[in-house]
């Protein structure tokens, strides 16, 4: 790594989404940012849950979560919004809720797992949105998709963590 962990970024695209800036950035570094945009207001345990769904969808290896890379998963259009935030491309690098996501990306393969299998996270307020029940089952519609059976659940502070059947 030539470069400091969270060193501000500029946007150079004509979107939001798009990262060109973050491309070729070591791991840590893109995770850390990810964990710090997403959670920086969550517990250490939320954290670690946006980190691994991260670390879970890198190990699907499907081409919808960007492949089998932390660069692919992160960078992917439209997944981790907290990218595209100046929260991501600038972090305050003085704050504990950065320490700590820069500590979780150092040390994924230590770092506890408290989502399971779980591939997608959103706000406890989103979910309840987008949520409903048949016949006691849980489903979860994605914006423009049908409803997917919830199989997988866990709130942690502000998430919600899951995986849909399928998956």
């Amino acid at each position: 790594m030539a470069y400091p962990y969270g060193e501000p970024l500029t946007n150079i695209g004509s979107d939001p989404w798009d990262l060109t800036e973050m491309k070729g950035r070591d791991s840590v570094d893109l995770l850390a940012r990810m964990v710090y945009a997403e959670a920086r207001g969550e517990s250490l345990e939320g954290k670690r849950g946006c980190a691994h769904v991260a670390k879970n969808r890198k190990a699907k290896n499907l081409s919808e979560f960007g492949g089998n890379t932390y660069e692919g998963v992160l960078l992917k259009k439209y997944q981790f919004e907290g990218m595209t935030t100046e929260a991501a491309r600038k972090p305050d690098l003085s704050s504990q809720a950065w320490k700590d996501s820069l500590n979780i990306a150092m040390n994924m393969s230590t770092t506890p797992n408290p989502i399971g299998n779980c591939l997608w996270f959103v706000t406890n307020s989103y979910y309840a949105t987008r949520v409903s029940y048949n016949n006691g089952v849980e489903y979860f519609t994605f914006p423009g998709s049908t409803a997917r059976k919830v199989v997988e659940k866990k709130v942690i502070g502000n998430h919600t963590f899951f995986r849909v059947e399928g998956y």
